[in-house]
């Protein structure tokens, strides 16, 4: 099979604006004065139900609602650009997840999430958690482009009812506490 220098060079493309895009994701981390990794001192690839080290490990239940996010973007940018070639898809769906980890990590967001309705506390993130979120929108998203598109919906909706059943939070329930904090 041969691939056109063409097709090589847009990907190529699309991999170096991911690459600023989380370039970009980390100063902005870093400005907002985000830890490198949690200060209790740890190091952990998986925390569960610790709330000290909520989003401060590399990975932890909300992972998982990064990686259903993934899976959505995918159906979502192939169905409203099912022109786009998988790269530029999958550029934009790291756009899509900076731009989230970099507003919810503004203290105004943090303070919206803060522990009201879940059973684990939240303070932001870390700056190695937030690049493990959006590492994990990633593979959802590389997931999803490999498997059918009702096997894709399906696993969406368990990942929302096992963490929300787990930790007692989704996405779903994110944005319900959002809408009823800004109607209170």
């Amino acid at each position: 099979m041969h691939i056109s220098n063409d097709v090589v060079s847009r990907s190529s493309r699309h991999f170096t604006i991911s690459f600023l895009l989380i370039c970009s994701q980390i100063i902005w981390l870093l400005s907002l004065g985000r830890n490198w990794f949690c200060a209790c001192g740890s190091i952990r690839l998986w925390t569960g139900m610790d709330p000290a080290q909520n989003s401060q490990q590399f990975f932890d239940p909300y992972s998982l609602l990064h990686f259903a996010f993934g899976c959505g973007l995918f159906l979502w940018l192939t169905a409203v650009r099912p022109h786009f070639t998988l790269a530029r898809r999958a550029a934009y769906a790291v756009m899509s997840s900076v731009l989230w980890e970099m507003c919810e990590n503004l203290p105004f967001v943090i303070g919206l999430f803060g522990t009201e309705g879940t059973q684990l506390a939240y303070s932001g993130d870390s700056i190695v958690n937030s690049l493990s979120d959006t590492f994990s929108v990633l593979i959802g998203f590389a997931v999803a482009s490999r498997i059918s598109t009702p096997v894709t919906v399906s696993a969406i909706l368990a990942l929302e009812v096992l963490t929300f059943t787990w930790i007692g939070d989704s996405v779903v329930a994110g944005v319900l506490r959002i809408v009823s904090s800004s109607i209170a």
